[in-house]
């Protein structure tokens, strides 16, 4: 029977009156089957998915009906509920580093769900858990049991990795232990919530490829809630977009996402990278996300749709059936066009023209204003702006005590020699697996790690860590760090964060003013904003005020660290639409640090891949991402969601070896394709194949394969 959301209704109680969170839902997921739930941030996908297992507090359900095999969830008593999550119900949240218990090991936390499975009215107090948990989990069945689930989930050596807690587990890993914790109740339906965003690509598909294979191998339903579009099309046999809480389209993933019916549908397909060209503006879907204001009398999307008709605003939207069983919510026959992106191309093109050719005075001079990820018309020459010269950056792993009376020097290689160089207005493509070292060459090259050996160059000078520099030379660089609601401070009000670096600086008040306002107008947000606290803002708000803050200083650099991972796709466009504007008017250049090889294609000029703390590949964008010269970089490209079939694992195989061990030769060998003899006992040397370089034996065979195999960039054209 499955699972059935009809007319759903959920509303939150605050001090300035209800949150219509969501608005109307109905959808139903049929069992075996594989849905996906996508729309903007605060749509309602997550309230909706912690409704259906009435999770929804302080939230309330106040109109509408949700029924799961014949028993209905929101009338259901606590008993039922329990015996429901314990076994037919489960779901896996967002992030697994604040889900997971970090008091427990993995296996603890996994035979805890086991118990609740085999009884699920069970309700331990707190402080008798941990106890009662630890003596079930010594029997041998138990942990027999938790031993296969590890390894269904595809955790490497699970009986080495068992007893091990949640921090010393990476993100992907996590995210697996997370669906063996769900997976031990043998769920009719699972409920995964953003199961893989800020995941690097090849982690990324070998969740998808284990939530296939579960949905195969048990006949396991399942709703995916995600803001990526490409891992939806991916993974899912159907497709229900959400805005403002109602259901506004929904069909076969493959019809869906070729001729898309709604205009809202449309415009969040337009948003993706992948759809426009290297540099050009991204189309973005104009006026404002829901707020949870109690929604319109007419259509709810009326006031973002170019086609509202008067009628639009009056009369709520009728449900229409559409062929090959879609549904849409709109009833303008214009809006629905299926040459509505021809008509969109050709009125934009006036506007990218125009973006093209405007003026901005740059350094006393007149430059072109470039689309995002394109080179500026004028370029200061000579030197770079950044330099790396042979940097190695290690970090101790054992107490300094116990290695002074043992003698030992036990050290972990975050960044194993890498020479790198960043060119005045140029943006430099960062890319590679979680743990590869991307962030922590990053924070080096930002002052905020302290290279074990080798020089890392502002302008041409050497420098070391933030203490070691002097004003100037801190001010040549900006940080966007990933999370812009975790680097804020929730105590201080926008305005006080701008002005934070200036006052560490020295600079007066009527200056600090002056460039706050400055600032403000440099990221688009209004002056109210200043008094606001970061909790009042929304994630593209919050991004906005992060860039703000790294240009305070007025730096040559910005190291952006992941800073669209947890976006959706219609803030995601706009945010990578200010950070051209910004590169273009201010002449800034850019170290792009991203695990997404479609928004890295899309804003760099080179990229650089990296592995276990080393440069294995460095070249143009374009022949970097369309013609691999090494099968690292090959394996990064084809584990992207492409829309048509799941991405294989085999090509990448196993996880990266410890940084504390690496091994012999080509550190990449025992997870390449390629691999001999040679590749396992001798390092190579850099490689040149066209314009880029190649830390590969078989750097021109390895190009030469991969020139008739593009990747195809252009999704669901």
């Amino acid at each position: 029977m499955g699972l059935s959301v009809s007319d759903l209704h959920v509303r939150f109680r605050t001090r300035s009156g209800p949150v219509h969170a969501v608005n109307g839902a109905s959808f139903a997921v049929e069992p075996g089957e594989i849905v996906g739930l996508v729309g903007e941030s605060g749509c309602g996908k997550s309230v909706t998915a912690r409704s259906i297992v009435r999770l929804e507090e302080p939230g309330e359900i106040v109109r509408g009906s949700i029924e799961f095999d014949g028993t209905t969830l929101t009338s259901a008593d606590d008993r039922t509920l329990r015996r429901l999550r314990g076994r037919e119900l489960a779901m896996v949240f967002q992030d697994p580093e604040t889900t997971l218990n970090p008091v427990y090991t993995v296996g603890e936390q996994i035979a805890e769900a086991l118990r609740v499975t085999d009884d699920p009215d069970s309700q331990p107090f707190v402080g008798e858990l941990l106890a009662g948990v630890r003596s079930r989990f010594t029997s041998r069945a138990n942990r027999g049991r938790v031993l296969e689930l590890l390894a269904d989930v595809g955790i490497p050596r699970p009986g080495a990795r068992i007893d091990d807690y949640p921090h010393q587990f990476s993100g992907g890993m996590r995210q697996r232990v997370m669906l063996a914790i769900a997976l031990a109740r043998r769920p009719s339906l699972l409920i995964a919530d953003e199961p893989t965003t800020a995941l690097d690509t090849t982690t990324q598909a070998a969740i998808l490829e284990r939530l296939a294979g579960l949905n195969e191998d048990h006949g396991m339903g399942v709703l995916l809630i995600s803001h990526d579009i490409g891992v939806v099309s991916q993974l899912c046999d159907r497709i229900v977009v959400m805005y403002d809480g109602v259901v506004v389209e929904s069909g076969p993933t493959s019809e869906l996402l070729s001729s898309p019916a709604h205009p809202y549908t449309k415009a969040l397909l337009g948003c993706l990278p992948g759809r426009s060209e290297p540099g050009e503006p991204l189309p973005t879907v104009g006026g404002s996300p829901p707020d949870g204001s109690p929604p319109p009398a007419g259509c709810i999307f009326v006031e973002r749709c170019p086609f509202a008709r008067e009628a639009c605003r009056e009369t709520e939207q009728p449900i229409l059936e559409l062929k090959g069983g879609r549904t849409v919510r709109c009833d303008v026959p214009e809006a629905r066009a299926t040459d509505l992106e021809a008509r969109d191309e050709s009125s934009n093109s006036t506007d990218r023209e125009e973006g093209r050719t405007a003026t901005l005075a740059v350094d006393g001079g007149v430059q072109s204003a470039s689309p995002t990820g394109s080179e500026p018309t004028q370029r200061r020459e000579g030197q770079s702006v950044l330099s790396l010269e042979g940097v190695t950056t290690a970090f101790r792993t054992s107490d300094a005590l116990v290695d002074r009376l043992l003698g030992t020097t036990d050290r972990l290689t975050a960044v194993d020699d890498v020479s790198l160089e960043l060119r005045p207005g140029e943006t430099l493509g960062l890319v590679g697996e979680s743990g590869c070292g991307k962030s922590t060459l990053a924070r080096t090259v930002a002052g905020l790690e302290s290279p074990t050996a080798g020089t890392v160059r502002l302008q041409g000078e050497p420098v070391g860590a933030v203490d070691d520099r002097s004003v100037a030379q801190l001010a040549e660089v900006g940080v966007v760090f990933q999370n812009p609601g975790t680097s804020l401070n929730p105590t201080r009000t926008v305005g006080e964060s701008l002005e934070e670096p200036l006052v560490e600086a020295g600079w007066s008040g009527a200056r600090r003013a002056d460039r706050v306002e400055e600032l403000f107008s440099l990221v688009d947000l209004p002056d109210a904003y200043a008094d606001r606290y970061p909790r009042q803002l929304s994630g593209g708000q919050l991004q906005r005020v992060a860039i703000a803050r790294a240009l305070a200083l007025e730096p040559s650099v910005l190291v952006l660290d992941e800073p669209t991972a947890a976006l959706d796709v219609s803030v995601q466009a706009t945010v990578l639409n200010l950070l051209g504007e910004l590169q273009a008017a201010l002449g800034l250049s850019y170290l792009f640090v991203s695990h997404d090889l479609a928004v890295v294609r899309h804003v760099a000029d080179r990229v650089a891949a990296m592995y276990l703390g080393r440069l294995l590949e460095v070249g143009p964008a374009r022949q970097v991402l369309s013609r691999p010269a090494h099968p690292y970089t090959a394996a990064l490209l084809e584990a992207v969601p492409d829309g048509d079939a799941l991405a294989s694992e085999s090509g990448l195989a196993g996880e990266p070896p410890s940084p504390t061990d690496p091994p012999a030769g080509c550190a990449f060998h025992p997870r390449c394709p390629l691999a001999d003899d040679r590749c396992t006992h001798r390092e190579p040397t850099w490689e040149t194949v066209g314009d880029a370089r190649s830390r590969c034996h078989y750097a021109k065979s390895c190009a030469d394969e991969h020139t008739s195999t593009q990747h195809d960039w252009k999704q669901h054209d």
